[in-house]
């Protein structure tokens, strides 16, 4: 009996020592990862959560010598099916759904399991496709700017044409390149946090520089004379 009895009394030491053993390394590494580790993950976590992009600033006009626009920039909105990793069933449920808004939208495929479903989407439609970008996290409305010239050929050779890079119009040729650094704005740069099917969290936009808009042109030659080619 008494041998029985110290058995016990050496069980429960041995286990009370695991237990406090357990308990000191558990506060070891909660004070570990509360304290010294704690920025490390936290960057960490919101380079996973948080990302930066840049928005479009602005590209200033261009004019002839009576005020008439010559070129100027347009904003469209599209609907894609961006990375979509679902079935099939799935992205023909989408594309039905989307048809009751936009009855003459359809799979484009523009990369892989990217698909263009509409392009230039009427402001009225966005509000009507909102409660569809929720159910369907991989529809996505992008927005997308033109370069638009006067419809005459000799008008658009001469003002030249633009290209994106980094966020803005740029000019590569024409009127365009030789005052693009008057034309071209500053793109904005925000932060936002992404879920997990990389949509915005509603509420953490984050605005880290401002746009800036670029200038108008105003040129010494008439639209006519353009067309004539008397410059």
């Amino acid at each position: 009996m008494e041998n029985s009895t110290d058995n016990f009394k050496i069980r429960a030491s041995q286990l009370l020592w695991c237990i406090l053993i357990w308990a000191i390394l558990a506060s070891c590494w909660l004070f570990y990862y509360s304290v010294f580790a704690r920025q490390k993950y936290m960057e960490l976590g919101n380079k996973i959560a948080v990302r930066q992009g840049t928005y479009y600033a602005g590209r200033g006009r261009i004019l002839d010598k009576n005020d008439r626009v010559l070129a100027w920039s347009e904003k469209y909105f599209d609907l894609y099916l961006i990375s979509s990793e679902e079935d099939q069933n799935i992205r023909n449920m989408a594309l039905h759904k989307v048809m009751e808004i936009l009855p003459d939208a359809a799979f484009h495929r523009v990369k892989d399991s990217d698909f263009l479903l509409k392009r230039e989407i009427a402001p009225d439609k966005i509000l009507e496709l909102e409660p569809l970008l929720t159910k369907f996290p991989d529809l996505k409305i992008l927005p997308r700017t033109e370069r638009k010239v006067v419809d005459y050929a000799e008008v658009r050779n001469y003002i030249g044409r633009v290209e994106f890079k980094d966020g803005n119009q740029h000019g590569v040729s024409g009127i365009e390149k030789d005052y693009d650094s008057i034309l071209a704005g500053t793109c904005g740069i925000y932060e936002v946090m992404l879920d997990r099917h990389k949509n915005w969290v509603q509420g953490t936009w984050l605005l880290k520089r401002k746009a800036i808009s670029g200038n108008d042109v105003k040129l010494d030659v008439s639209l006519d004379e353009i067309k004539t080619g008397v410059k």
